[in-house]
C-alpha cells in the first residue's frame, strides 16, 4: 500500500513531480512511478492522460493508498489569479454534459492550504470546476467563473469521485497556466489525450508552419516552464501529513 497516489494528466506535469521527488523508480504499469515525499511516505505516481474518464479508469486501476492527490495545470477563472499561482480544491464542482453544475464533492484544500503557509509558499484555496470538455475560449471561462470556483480543469471530479468510493482523503494541487481572460489557441493542441504527451511531430509542425502561431507558442511555453518549477518546489518539499492539516486554520493561510 502506498501513503499517497499522485495523479497528473499531462506528461510536463508528471515529469514536475517525479523530478522534485525521491527515490523514484518506474513502478511496474505503463506510466506510472513510485517514489518517496520528503518525509519518507511512499508515493505512487500516476500519468492518466486528459479528461475524466481516463482519470477515472487510472484511479480504478491503482494499488490501495491512503489519500488521492489531483496535480497538475488549471485555468484561472478569477481576475486576481495570474499564471504561476497555485491553487488547492476545497471542493470540487463537477459539470455534467451540458456543462451545468451536477455535483460539489468535498476534498481536503484548506488543510494543505494551511500545511504549504507554514512553509512559505502561498496556496490559494477554494472551489475548483472539474470541466468534461477543453474549454476553448475566453468566455467559456467567464461563464464558469459564476461558479465561484477559483480554476478549471479536467480530472479531478473523477478522481474525488474514486476517491471517496474507497474511503480515503482527496486533494487537489493546481498551478495556474492561463488566465481568466485568456484561452489556449486551439491550433497549439497538440497533446495526444491517451497519453498525455505531445505528438510526435505535431507540434512543431503546427508551429512552423502558422507562424501567427508563433507569439502565442512562445508565451504558452514560457507559461509551461514557470507552472513546471512552481509545481515542482512544493512537491519536492510535500509531506503526506499536508492532507490532514487542520482546515479549522485556514483562515491563516489567507486568500
Amino acid at each position: 500500500m502506498f501513503d499517497l497516489a499522485i495523479f497528473t494528466a499531462l506528461g510536463w506535469e508528471r515529469r514536475a513531480v517525479t523530478e522534485a521527488l525521491r527515490a523514484v523508480e518506474p513502478a511496474g504499469s505503463p506510466r506510472t512511478w513510485s517514489g518517496r515525499l520528503a518525509d519518507g511516505a511512499s508515493c505512487l505516481v500516476v500519468q492518466t492522460g486528459i479528461g475524466p474518464a481516463r482519470a477515472s479508469a487510472a484511479a480504478a486501476a491503482a494499488p490501495p493508498a491512503g489519500a488521492f492527490l489531483a496535480c497538475g495545470c488549471a485555468g484561472g477563472l478569477v481576475d486576481w489569479l495570474a499564471a504561476g499561482d497555485l491553487v488547492t480544491a476545497e471542493s470540487v464542482i463537477v459539470l455534467e454534459g451540458a456543462g451545468q453544475p451536477a455535483e460539489r464533492v468535498p476534498a481536503a484544500g484548506a488543510g494543505l492550504a494551511v500545511w504549504a503557509a507554514g512553509r512559505g509558499f502561498r496556496v490559494h484555496a477554494g472551489a475548483l470546476v472539474a470541466s468534461p470538455v477543453v474549454l476553448g475560449t475566453a468566455a467559456a471561462k467567464v461563464a464558469l467563473g459564476a461558479t465561484g470556483a477559483l480554476a478549471v480543469e479536467m480530472e479531478s471530479g473523477a478522481l474525488a469521485a474514486a476517491a471517496r468510493t474507497r474511503g480515503i482523503p482527496f486533494a487537489a494541487l493546481r498551478v495556474v497556466l492561463d488566465g481568466a481572460g485568456e484561452a489556449l489557441p486551439a491550433a497549439l493542441d497538440v497533446i495526444d489525450e491517451a497519453t498525455g504527451e505531445v505528438r510526435a511531430g505535431g507540434a512543431l509542425a503546427t508551429i512552423v508552419l502558422r507562424p501567427r502561431l508563433w507569439p502565442a507558442a512562445a508565451r504558452l511555453a514560457r507559461r509551461q516552464r514557470l507552472a513546471a518549477r512552481r509545481l515542482g518546489a512544493i512537491m519536492a518539499v510535500l509531506e503526506v501529513e499536508a492532507l490532514a492539516a487542520p482546515p479549522e486554520a485556514a483562515i491563516a493561510a489567507g486568500g
